[in-house]
């Protein structure tokens, strides 16, 4: 039985996912464990006395799904972790369910003031030199623009720091769209006073045609996006397609691939609510890979019945946005109406979107669409960097875990003694050294760390690194792994062709120079170390010219998109020979 729990519950973090619902709400039910099924309840232990509070306020949410799934009712039991004492606080605050089952709460406030007050931010971060937190202010923008506005630019001076593509903010957004259509620039009547985060909804926020929420409810949004070199190219053309969707026989598919867990999901849900919000004449249709073949199996017993024709939905829309398409074409019996279906929107000059975790040349397609996707928009997300982490997890914890409505008096979340605890600059960039790189677990790393900090916090002390270390070593296998500057050197000059003496010596041919740049860069984000050391390890080079040797690579990324591949390849050989 307890198999079956573990299934009914992985299936509703899905439908959680298909919908957009809070980030929160997904992590907290990724780390809660099935325990039982019965004909009418399902009994899961939650991973803390935090997260019994928050899953109770999403109960009839979960339930919902639980009925979807099981197709008939089943309640949902959340007991306390073992060894947690619960019951002081179940006697004095019983859980309330709403009536109707909550939209997803938004991670960051929606509106254009609540907005500048996260996004106008300096973004510069190094492990020599990272700034603390900045206070959150918006800055007006009077000027038009006459670039696209894609990053804020680093601080002035900066000369150390490593610039990261932080989001854009709503008045550079939508300035941006406006260009891309061809009209003329906007000018910013932002104030510059902070505001209030937007309270949550108390009412069943307004739905697209498929269930989910608007771009207003959900965090995935493209304002909400934290980029920077090895997503860039992906986050512009996401931009660009959403920005001429309703230009025909333009951008007429765009194809995004990488690893799980680096952002795919949240572009392609960012082009559909920013549809949904600005073009609703425009008909989209989203489906991830389980939606897609769900569908299509209930497309077939109903043809049966009716002789209706097959997957109708999803051919009489504008925009078709399909997530892990890997998934498909693995499934012999769906995959030629996928090819159909594809085939049909690419000669109608119809608008294609889909995710995968490998490129179209490595997923066995048929060559005519391996062919058009590799002429299309092709774009790689890799893994993000330590700098990138850290700003994924500043972010996260500003805007989601401060940012989250304060629990009154009379709750069950004061009951059990509040929210999470308070973490510092410090705190953030040890927690992206010893972090991986999937984001969905970064978040959940990022509540936990959080919420640790909260009980030491009541009990009168504070986080600490050994703490961070502890909950590392629960998410990530390569937590405490030590990469060696040698080892990268090792493999730079074997990649190369050339000699230990030629890669740290003055010599400054193309091939030289270039595996100098490229084992600095690699040395600097995989060794944890400091431009200084750095510099001692290639024939005592100063701290200026290590990081003038680490930009030129940032630039390569951003100008040539097989660099990140290729970065990719020699980051995993070192890992191996570590």
């Amino acid at each position: 039985m307890d198999e079956e729990a573990s299934i009914i519950l992985g299936d509703a973090i899905a439908f959680c996912q298909r919908d957009g619902q809070d980030a929160r709400l997904i992590n907290m039910l990724g780390q809660s464990r099935a325990i039982s099924l019965t004909e009418d309840a399902l009994t899961i232990e939650a991973p803390s006395r935090f997260a019994i509070a928050q899953l109770k306020k999403h109960q009839p949410t979960i339930e919902a799904y639980l009925e979807e799934i099981a197709f008939a009712p089943i309640a949902l039991d959340i007991v306390a972790p073992q060894g947690a004492a619960t019951e002081s606080a179940a006697a004095t605050a019983p859980a309330t369910a709403p009536a109707t089952a909550p939209a997803a709460s938004p991670a960051v406030p929606a509106s254009a003031g609540d907005a500048s007050t996260v996004e106008h931010q300096h973004s510069d971060v190094s492990r020599e030199t990272m700034a603390p937190l900045p206070t959150a202010a918006a800055t007006p923008t009077n000027a038009p623009v006459t670039h696209m506005p894609i990053a804020h630019d680093a601080a002035a001076g900066a000369d150390s720091g490593i610039a990261i593509k932080n989001t854009l903010s709503a008045d550079d957004f939508r300035r941006m769209m406006n260009q891309m259509k061809g009209g003329a620039p906007t000018k910013s009547t932002q104030a510059a006073t902070p505001t209030s985060p937007m309270p949550a909804p108390t009412v069943p926020a307004e739905q697209n045609t498929d269930g989910a929420p608007l771009a207003a409810n959900s965090k995935f949004t493209f304002e909400n996006f934290v980029y920077g070199p090895e997503n860039s190219h992906a986050y512009r053309s996401a931009l660009k397609f959403a920005a001429l969707a309703d230009e025909r026989g333009t951008c007429t598919s765009l194809f995004i691939y990488g690893k799980s867990g680096l952002g795919k999901t949240h572009l392609l849900l960012a082009i559909k609510n920013e549809l949904a919000e600005k073009s609703p004449e425009i008909k989209v249709k989203y489906a991830n890979s389980q939606a897609y073949l769900d569908d299509l199996m209930t497309e077939f017993d109903r043809q049966k019945k009716s002789n209706a024709p097959i997957m109708q939905a999803y051919h009489g829309v504008d925009v078709l946005i399909i997530d892990d398409i890997q998934n498909i074409i693995g499934k012999r019996a769906s995959v030629d109406y996928f090819f159909q279906l594809m085939d049909e929107f690419i000669r109608n000059n119809k608008k294609v979107v889909i995710a995968a975790d490998r490129a179209p040349k490595d997923l066995s397609m048929d060559e005519r669409l391996t062919s058009r996707f590799n002429a299309g928009m092709l774009c790689l997300v890799a893994e993000p960097s330590y700098e990138m982490k850290y700003k994924i997890l500043q972010r996260y914890y500003e805007n989601t875990i401060v940012a989250a409505p304060e629990a009154g008096d009379d709750s069950l979340l004061a009951a059990y003694g509040g929210d999470g605890g308070h973490l510092t600059d410090e705190h953030f960039k040890h927690m992206a050294e010893v972090s991986g790189t999937n984001i969905r677990e970064l978040e959940s790393f990022c509540e936990r760390c959080a919420g640790e900090a909260g009980d030491r916090e009541r009990e009168g002390g504070e986080l600490t690194f050994d703490d961070i270390d502890a909950i590392a070593s629960q998410y990530f296998d390569t937590s405490a792994k030590k990469i060696n500057v040698q080892t990268v050197q090792s493999v730079i000059e074997e990649q190369y062709g050339v000699t230990h003496e030629e890669l740290i010596g003055p010599r400054r041919n193309a091939n030289i120079a270039k595996a100098r740049h490229i084992a600095i860069y690699l040395a600097i984000e995989m060794c944890e170390m400091t431009t200084t050391a750095v510099g001692a390890e290639f024939g005592n080079r100063n701290h200026s010219t290590v990081s003038t040797s680490y930009k030129k690579v940032q630039k390569m990324i951003q100008e040539d998109r097989t660099v990140t591949e290729d970065l990719k390849s020699l980051r995993d050989k070192i890992t191996l020979r570590s």
